[in-house]
């Protein structure tokens, strides 16, 4: 806190928890992707293209 101003540890704090969601969000894919199918090949998932 250079000048008594947290903006920046809260547009941090921010950032670093977007970038967590996102791979939960991921992980949660796979994951169904491996129950669905028993595979992660990506190879075998063309046919998701819409």
């Amino acid at each position: 806190m250079r000048h008594g101003s947290v903006d920046g540890n809260t547009f941090a704090l921010y950032v670093i928890a977007i970038a967590a969601a996102e791979v939960g969000v991921g992980l949660a894919m796979v994951l169904l992707i491996y129950r669905n199918r028993r595979t992660i090949a990506l190879d075998d998932l063309s046919e998701m293209k819409g």
